[in-house]
Order: structure tokens, then sequence, then C-alpha cells
């Protein structure tokens, strides 16, 4: 007769548990209320002066996963053009333990976008990309600016909850935040595009400013927060005919467009680089040489991230 082969108890209620456990997920995510959902999130951006329209939303590898996801800024007029969408390829979420809160991850630029917000006495922000081709997708359309290079980067923000009112429940206060945040790009180049900067011998508004083409090279930033208050680590560019340091301050705001800079920029160009600015080469005689080494340019940006100032 064979010997008949019994299983360990642990072992059944470890696989039925499982089992149980595997069948609850698959039928959250099949019975998921993703119109209910949609809906949440496009409120919600709405709110926080945003529009979001997302290709579909469902079950993923990877959690609950939106393709085709573009995100612009509110028109300001109703009649006004609706402002060019930045478009994700993918996003997905799921829930996280350490921290408790939520997990992420998004397809975007040829590379991708991971990191966490947790819940847990505040809001613990963790965000690292990496290989973020700055030629792919609509970042021109979107930003004004034609960009080539890859792009990387950390940010580690621990954002805590302020007291609205009286009436309201505490929210997240960006312009509270601690923690740090590190960027680089490689290969960085200018094939053209227009920013609009306020120059003070021109007034107060914003003038739109025409760039050429240029190599600028390699970018390194590290920037602490201590309660909103930024301090820059390191800052630098170098590239062919190029140098540049960056030293000062990054006030955190509420809102990341009224973050207020006070930066002094210090350059020193070779006569070759400044032919490949073109008329914009003259500009650099505008500014002021450094006492210390009058090989270098000093020059000042301050104002708001979304309203710079240069001088």
């Amino acid at each position: 007769m064979p010997t008949e082969h019994k299983i360990a108890r642990w072992k059944l209620l470890l696989g039925y548990s499982a089992f149980g456990l595997a069948a609850l997920v698959v039928c959250l995510y099949v019975t998921f209320p993703y119109d209910a959902l949609t809906a949440a999130v496009q409120r919600q951006a709405e709110e926080n002066g945003l529009y979001v329209k997302l290709g579909g939303l469902g079950p993923g590898f990877r959690g609950i996963t939106a393709t085709n996801v573009q995100v612009s800024k509110r028109a300001q007029a109703a009649d006004a053009k609706a402002p060019e969408p930045f478009t994700f390829k993918s996003v997905s979420v799921r829930p996280a333990l350490l921290p408790p809160g939520l997990a992420f991850h998004a397809a975007m630029l040829g590379g991708s976008v991971d990191g966490s917000v947790g819940v847990l006495g505040g809001t613990q922000v963790r965000v690292e990309w990496t290989s973020l081709d700055l030629s792919q997708g609509n970042l021109k359309a979107v930003s004004g600016v034609d960009l080539e290079g890859k792009a990387s980067g950390q940010i580690s923000l621990d954002v805590p909850r302020v007291a609205v009112g009286a009436t309201k429940a505490a929210e997240p206060d960006l312009g509270q935040a601690s923690g740090s945040v590190r960027l680089a790009f490689d290969d960085l180049k200018v094939n053209g595009g227009t920013v609009n900067i306020a120059i003070p011998m021109y007034g107060p508004e914003p003038t739109p400013i025409d760039l050429p083409k240029v190599l600028l090279g390699d970018l390194e930033g590290a920037l602490k927060f201590e309660k909103g208050a930024g301090t820059v680590e390191r800052l630098t560019l170098k590239g062919k005919g190029l140098d540049v340091g960056v030293t000062g301050t990054l006030k955190l705001a509420k809102r990341i467009e009224y973050a207020e800079p006070t930066l002094e920029l210090r350059l020193k160009t070779d006569p070759e680089f400044v032919k490949t600015l073109g008329v914009y080469g003259a500009g650099l005689a505008a500014l002021g040489s450094d006492p210390k080494d009058p090989a270098w340019r000093v020059g000042r940006l301050t104002g708001y991230l979304g309203r710079p100032a240069f001088r």
C-alpha cells in the first residue's frame, strides 16, 4: 500500500491564509470603484489649480495604474487657450507599510520616477528619478525650452501639517518642510525656446527671452532645508568654456511657484562660448565683475520661482 503523505497543520494554515489574502486582493482590484477614484483625483487637482485627464485606470502589476495621464494648469479665462499638458506614460499607486501611506511609480520621459508619501505624524515625501531624457515627451511644449540631456535626482522632505483655521483640519505646509534635494543633469543642452524673466531695467513684468542654441554641460546640485529655509550646499554647472557656481538660499512656500530664491551666480566663460550665445553674449558684460576675481561675473536671482528676476 502507498504511504499516506500528511501535510503539516501549519503548512495548511499558511496556504489557506495566503490563498484567502490573494483572493481578497484580486476582488479588491476587480471591484474597485475606478470611476469614483478618477472623479476624486480630478476634483483634488482642480482645487490645486490643475487639470488632470486619464487615458485609462485599472489594476496593474505595480498597483492601481493610470495610463496616458495628462496634467496641465487650468486656463485663467473661459475663452483662453488651454495650457499644454505634461504627459505621463503611466502612473501606478499602491499602499505602503514603511512608512504607512502610498507608494507610486511613474513612467515618463523615457525613464522612471519612484517614491512614496507617508502619513505618520505628518507627510513624508520620498522621490527618486533616474534616466529621464529631457528631449522626450512634450517637455518643450510645457516649459517653452527645447532641452537635451539626462536627469536624475532625489527628494527627501518631511512636511508638517499646520492648522489652517479653527474649523479646518491641519494641512501639509511645504513652507515648513525639512529635508534635502539632490539634482544631476548630464550633457545638458539648450536647442532654443523662450523663457519669461523679470529684468529690472525693463520693468516688473516678465520679459520673453528667446534662448540660443548652447551646450551647457553637467549640472550638480544639493540643497538642505530646515523648516522651509533652504541652503544651497552645492550647485555647479561645468561645460566647455563655461563654469557656473551658485550660492544662497531658497525659502519654500505652500506652493512651489511662490518659493523665493535669493541666489548669487558666479560665471566664467571663454570667448568661444560667448560666440555661441550670439547677441546675448554681450549681455554678460552687463554683469558686475567679482571683486575677488575679475575673471568671474556675478549675477543675482530673486523674485519667485514662478516669476524669477535676474540682475
